[in-house]
């Protein structure tokens, strides 16, 4: 079983700050690499900015700032609001890097060696601000990109172009695995461009100049899609001076998974798989498209203004309250809808009225009934004590599917389940009716339920995560998927009281 893991977000554009859609991908990419943690794998998570092109050359001129001073302002704000989402990343890579600048001129070279990229003339519809040429299925009234809504121009001028239309059969084979998901998504690239005429790539510009020249030929500059692209391997050493990470993290034995928006999925399926491929090297195991956060049935983005700034959503709630209703109410296979009264009530319903409703009765009984110190029993033939190791191999089997919406749901589950037992058997009663064996029970399998639910949701709710543990009288460093499943973890004894997820 391999036990190295690579995940990887897009790196994102620095024309303005980030919005929650940014936010989205980055922490399913962080909840993912901290279960992989939990499960005992060596991790590396990359993220970073995409800092060349056209739209950031215009944005600069219009805050009399030169390209790299613009970005450098705005790469601040990216992580600042990773650093407030508790997104723990291991390598954040600017294109603007010097060692990925020279990686990429390496592809550049490499692929005009084989003849792989060759110049032309190119001419297309094309959007500035998604910096994508347009098929005819992404054109609105003959004048609009259906998805930004902002007019595209008649672009054409001498290109480099990518050799895609030779690798036809390799991406037909390709795309009979389960390399890109969802299923819909797969379909849609076969349908839309793969069984469709597969044109070759334009790779270059001639008509602005922030960007990586082509050694070859200085008057061209290499265009976004291999500039960008190239950060999943120049990141890692790829031709440059770190090869030993690149030998962990792009080794067979490495786990390598890529979260996308579906926007750029054309780019991540189809162009990566032929750049790799054309360097001889290994594919990714997966890449996941997850779907569009929705505003009134449109996409969220700067473009329409219509975008939720996730730093304001953290200073009004928290940084975990985020974390869950990404995770859990966005599944990956769908769009997803943000609004405040969705959010709040998430929260109450999952958060505060389930889990922490369940720590907070439980722990308080525990206090009173046997002033915080639970008695050693037995508990397995208590009717929920297997529940929670069902819990734990379905939480598991989710998200190592990268279902990270399917394995919450089966730890709300437990807590639900857990909460209706303390309805069903009343520990109060067992008190006044003096039954203190059983109720030592109850409060046993139920505290060990809760240490369950605290464990697997734990790459979510990261600052609660030991405030939790806290109230239950567990040391994080007792807990790991072992001790929870053989109830080895010690406890010590209960006093804090706190109200862990207040009602919104």
């Amino acid at each position: 079983m391999k036990k190295n893991f690579y995940v990887t977000t897009p790196i994102y554009y620095p024309s303005g700050n980030l919005h929650i859609g940014h936010a989205y991908t980055t922490t399913l990419a962080d909840v993912i690499c901290r279960y992989k943690k939990m499960d005992g794998y060596k991790t590396f998570f990359l993220t970073g900015s995409d800092e060349h092109g056209q739209k950031i050359e215009l944005k600069a001129k219009e805050n009399n700032l030169d390209p790299k001073t613009y970005v450098d302002n705005i790469v601040k704000n990216f992580k600042h609001l990773w650093n407030k989402l508790n997104i723990n990343y291991d390598k954040f890579i600017r294109t603007t890097d010097n060692f990925h600048i020279e990686t990429v001129q390496k592809i550049f070279s490499t692929l005009l060696k084989k003849d792989l990229i060759y110049l032309s003339k190119y001419k297309g519809e094309y959007c500035i601000s998604c910096e994508e040429f347009l098929t005819k299925e992404q054109i609105l009234d003959n004048k609009f990109h259906v998805v930004c809504k902002n007019e595209f121009i008649i672009f054409e001028q001498d290109s480099y172009m990518l050799r895609v239309s030779k690798f036809k059969e390799f991406l037909t084979n390709l795309f009979s695995t389960n390399f890109l998901e969802p299923e819909n998504r797969k379909k849609e690239m076969l349908n839309n461009f793969i069984n469709n005429e597969l044109e070759d790539l334009s790779v270059t510009r001639v008509n602005f100049s922030w960007g990586i020249p082509v050694i070859e030929d200085p008057k061209h500059v290499i265009y976004v899609w291999i500039d960008a692209l190239s950060n999943y391997i120049s990141a890692l050493g790829y031709l440059n001076n770190e090869p030993q990470v690149m030998n962990d993290f792009w080794s067979e034995e490495t786990e390598v998974l890529q979260i996308i928006g579906k926007e750029i999925t054309r780019f991540h399926s189809i162009y990566w798989p032929v750049i790799l491929k054309s360097l001889d090297l290994r594919l990714p195991d997966k890449i996941l498209s997850h779907g569009w956060i929705l505003s009134k049935n449109d996409k969220m983005s700067k473009s329409l203004n219509n975008v939720i700034d996730p730093v304001d959503v953290i200073n009004k709630y928290s940084s975990d309250s985020l974390r869950f209703y990404i995770s859990y109410n966005l599944p990956t296979y769908k769009d997803g809808s943000f609004t405040d009264e969705l959010f709040i009530e998430s929260y109450n319903n999952n958060l505060a009225n389930n889990v922490g409703n369940l720590i907070s009765r439980t722990s308080n009984m525990i206090i009173k009934y046997f002033d915080g110190m639970l008695p050693n029993v037995d508990i397995k033939d208590e009717p929920i004590y297997l529940i929670g190791d069902q819990t734990i191999k379905s939480y598991k089997c989710s998200m190592d599917k990268y279902n990270i919406s399917e394995s919450i749901d089966s730890v709300l589950k437990l807590g639900q389940e857990c909460n209706k037992y303390i309805e069903e058997i009343r520990p109060w009663d067992l008190d006044k009716n003096n039954q203190m064996d059983k109720l030592a029970k109850v409060l046993n399998v139920l505290h060990r339920n809760i240490v369950i639910i605290i464990y697997l949701l734990s790459p979510i709710l990261v600052e609660s995560c030991n405030k939790m543990l806290k109230q239950v009288g567990v040391d994080e460093n007792e807990i790991n998927f072992e001790t929870l499943l053989n109830s080895s973890y010690k406890i010590n004894k209960l006093t804090d009281r706190e109200i862990l997820f207040k009602r919104i």
